[in-house]
């Protein structure tokens, strides 16, 4: 089935949750970046609840990015999500791998807890909003709670997974938020179902998005108000990469031409390449210097 994101709510109104299945989109950037299985893992989660954030964003050119670097030998992973709920990432080294710890893979170990997790929200005006919270575990579950409960002041339970053999085989994610004016016993009813989110790929594995509402959430009285296909998209074209070079500079511009080597530009998030010839670059030099649009 393709991928989906379902928003809920939750007990009549007393919490909204995020379900989401994103074995399609995680599978692409696995293929794109050549990732090892512990960075499948790692980036999928992230590239997952980065999607699910997307999706609440209202306006056409509002973006969010997600940002972790715990230190860890992966670097820094990076997530950027539309409202539509597509999504482009990367990671620094993309070729780590770890031995395994417990049985499974060490995304903690990869990643580090060492550092933060950043949010961007672009709303199209003005500066973006910031919101960092330092990492708990490196997990990226664990530090997305951290961070709603930190920087936005929502208690959030969240359950992000990856399932990986030779490719990723199923993803997934789901968060669940208590709204105001919850009752005792609706938040005790949330926090006994915690156990049965941690296994979210398995799950998602076995039931897709739709089965899992009712396997994971049927206690809940879950009602699916909305759904949203996840994707992994990115915009780059060679307009944007005429841009970034325009930006280095006229020096910079002027030393790749006196070079005679043209110029090749790649995308992090895509890996597609564009070449630039000397014609080409002494145009840019010419708008760099205001002789064009």
């Amino acid at each position: 089935m393709a991928d989906s994101i379902l928003r809920l709510t939750l007990m009549g109104g007393m919490a909204r949750a995020f379900l989401a299945e994103t074995t399609e989109l995680c599978e692409t950037a696995r293929a794109i970046h050549g990732l090892s299985r512990t960075a499948s893992a790692a980036l999928g989660r992230l590239l997952t609840g980065a999607s699910i954030l997307g999706a609440t964003l209202k306006g056409e050119g509002e973006s969010l990015t997600a940002r972790i670097n715990g230190g860890g030998p992966l670097g820094t992973l990076l997530a950027v999500a539309r409202p539509d709920a597509s999504v482009k990432g990367c990671v620094d080294r993309p070729e780590v791998e770890l031995p395994l710890k417990g049985g499974k893979l060490d995304v903690g170990g990869a990643v580090g807890a060492d550092g933060e997790l950043a949010i961007i929200k672009d709303f199209g005006v003005k500066e973006p909003y910031v919101g960092r919270s330092k990492l708990v575990s490196g997990e990226i579950a664990e530090d997305f709670a951290a961070y709603f409960a930190t920087s936005e002041q929502t208690p959030s339970l969240v359950s992000l997974g990856v399932l990986v053999g030779e490719r990723v085989l199923a993803a997934g994610g789901m968060i669940i938020q208590p709204l105001p004016g919850i009752d005792e016993v609706s938040l005790k009813s949330i926090e006994y179902g915690a156990r049965l989110y941690e296994g979210i790929s398995s799950t998602i594995a076995e039931y897709g998005a739709e089965g899992a509402v009712f396997q994971l959430l049927a206690h809940l009285e879950p009602t699916v108000l909305e759904r949203v296909e996840p994707r992994y998209r990115c915009d780059c074209d060679r307009d944007r990469m005429e841009r970034a070079l325009i930006a280095l500079g006229e020096a910079e511009l002027i030393d790749l031409i006196r070079r005679r080597e043209g110029a090749e530009l790649t995308c992090h998030f895509c890996r597609r390449s564009e070449t630039f010839n000397e014609d080409e670059l002494s145009a840019l030099l010419f708008r760099a210097k205001g002789g064009g649009a």
